[in-house]
């Protein structure tokens, strides 16, 4: 019997649910068949969670360049975010598809017993009680911001043949904050324990596994990430893997398409929070990625995300001949296109540490600090990387005045201070977003007139650093408007999935002959409002300004590049 006769009175009451693991917290919206928010949850791991002792989000007894999670944590955050939800109403019942998203980087290690504990969850004990440290075989997991895996990021590059062809296969460089390497210094450093662990899995990949109660391999979104992915032909690259740990590909399993179903949620949910049986699972992508797709543009669209790390995400199309610099994916929604993803280890700690210093912590102080500074702060520039950034790989502060001659002696180590506050914080957001803009260009993204900039992200909100936003990208600024683009992507997502795998694949006579050809992401979502609120404007004559100044920048980040590097030789040698 066809159930497609009655369109929107069959699936009117579905609702679709996403899920965001975050270093921070998890979150949860559900939105109904119309799109419109009806739940939203979060559970905050520093504040709900105390018993796992961490500071925002990462365990507190770490080294300093360690950024280390208890992959149990998030388990039983899950069950805490259900309750939350179950505790407001929501009619769980009614959810019709799943897809989650998490930090891009970082893995779990499961054991044998974790495995068979996921295959025979008791839908009486909470999630946490059956997956708890036994389920796996380490419970102090990298996470995206761990940079203690450089030395093996070196040794696969060198393996496979330097950065160049590193970047040719996989779509970037070597990153000790990549899957490959954190893997890597597992093997290295925890044999025994590699020996033992069944399945490796992203942590985006861990969350849908939780749901489906089975393995839930990586996507092809995500596999780029890993330093382990040809995104060429999309499967794993025989020579990365080898480069990284012996027996790998058996534990990885072979990546699947970010499109393509997962599963149907597991038995577990049906008894214990009255899911329906056939709700579907969609695979899980990066959390960038689903920022992205939560703008609903997909082409001339760059995100800028300001949080701890700022962070890049835009289109490309195709990949371009520069990789050495930043991430290429692959596109979530579009086939065969690819995204260029950049991460910027310096974001809200230096800007609020020059608030706290500039105007005792009062931001509209700042802000009006910012508003009394003219465009190209009068050719008086500054690059600050107190933490050791990723692109370019430099450490340090270094200000150039505007008369100062970038060959001369003095552009090494450039002036101690400006004269003016004011100078000092434009300084800084101008010298951030000039440095982000720069990388982002030399990706491959294409600045036009059709360049549409969207902020998200704690320091989004601040209206004096968007004004410099849209002036050095000479693009109009938006704010998503609703709970957040990253959930609202996984919302979106798992629509789509309901519609391509369910609705649009009914093969009765009558449903067949009414039937339009089937749609893609983009298609489908074209009517439904893009809910982009206006933030700033660029202002005239801001090109002719920041050219210049850009190229004054990225002369900055070499030299500190250049110093960083010598200092790294200085210490190799002592």
């Amino acid at each position: 019997m066809c159930h497609r006769r009655k369109r929107a009175t069959d699936y009117s009451g579905n609702t679709y649910l996403g899920l965001q693991l975050g270093t921070l917290r998890l979150r949860a919206v559900i939105v109904d068949s119309e799109m419109k928010v009806q739940h939203t949850a979060t559970v905050n791991y520093d504040v709900d969670l105390p018993e796992f002792e961490t500071s925002g989000g990462i365990l507190t007894d770490t080294h300093p360049d360690e950024g280390l999670a208890n992959p149990v944590m998030w388990v039983k955050a899950l069950d805490m975010l259900l309750n939350c939800l179950s505790a407001q109403g929501a009619d769980l019942h009614s959810v019709a598809a799943i897809a989650g998203a998490a930090q891009q980087h970082g893995c779990v290690f499961w054991s044998d017993i974790g495995l068979r504990r996921l295959c025979n969850l008791n839908a009486i004990l909470r999630l946490h009680e059956q997956l708890n440290a036994n389920a796996f075989e380490l419970t102090r997991t990298p996470v995206w911001l761990d940079g203690s895996a450089s030395a093996q990021a070196f040794e696969m590059q060198q393996e496979v043949g330097g950065s160049n062809d590193m970047a040719a296969i996989t779509g970037s460089r070597a990153y000790a904050r990549c899957t490959g390497p954190q893997i890597r210094k597992v093997y290295q450093e925890c044999p025994e324990h590699y020996e033992r662990t069944s399945r490796i899995s992203l942590v985006s990949s861990s969350s849908p596994r939780c749901w489906w109660a089975a393995w839930a391999p990586s996507t092809s979104a995500m596999g780029p990430g890993m330093n382990l992915l040809d995104i060429h032909n999309r499967e794993w690259s025989e020579k990365c893997l080898a480069a990284c740990a012996p027996d790998l590909a058996r534990r990885l399993m072979k990546p699947i398409d970010p499109s393509r179903l997962q599963g149907r949620v597991a038995d577990y949910y049906v008894k214990r929070w009255n899911f329906r049986p056939d709700c579907m699972v969609v695979p899980a992508i990066g959390i960038a990625h689903s920022r992205f797709v939560g703008m609903l543009l997909e082409k001339d669209l760059l995100v800028l995300t300001m949080d701890i790390g700022d962070g890049l995400m835009v289109h490309l199309g195709k990949v371009h001949r520069k990789m050495d610099e930043g991430q290429v994916l692959c596109h979530p929604t579009i086939p065969n296109e690819y995204m260029g993803l950049l991460f910027f280890r310096n974001g809200s700690e230096i800007r609020q540490a020059f608030c706290e210093q500039l105007a005792d912590g009062d931001w509209e102080r700042f802000n009006a600090m910012l508003d009394a500074t003219p465009m190209g702060n009068d050719g008086h520039l500054a690059m600050h990387f107190p933490d050791r950034e990723f692109i370019p790989d430099a450490k340090g502060t270094l200000r150039w005045s505007s008369n100062l001659n970038p060959t001369s002696q003095e552009a090494l180590h450039g002036v101690q201070q400006f004269e003016r506050p004011e100078t000092e914080a434009r300084a800084l957001i101008e010298g951030q977003l000039m440095h982000h803009r720069a990388v982002a260009q030399d990706l491959g993204f294409q600045f036009g007139p059709n360049t549409t900039v969207v902020v998200a992200g704690p320091d989004s909100k601040h209206r004096g650093i968007l004004q410099i936003v849209a002036d050095v990208f000479n693009a109009p600024v938006y704010e998503k408007l609703g709970p957040g683009p990253c959930l609202l992507g996984c919302a979106y997502r798992a629509r789509y999935a309901f519609y391509e795998h369910r609705e649009a694949t009914c093969s009765c006579r009558r449903c067949h002959k009414s039937q339009t050809p089937q749609q893609s992401f983009g298609e489908f979502f074209s009517k439904l409002p893009k809910d982009l609120n206006l933030v700033a404007s660029p202002r005239p004559g801001c090109a002719e300004v920041y050219a210049p100044l850009i190229v004054r920048c990225m002369n900055m980040c070499q030299l500190l590049a250049a110093s960083t590097s010598i200092h790294d030789s200085h210490m190799v040698l002592t």
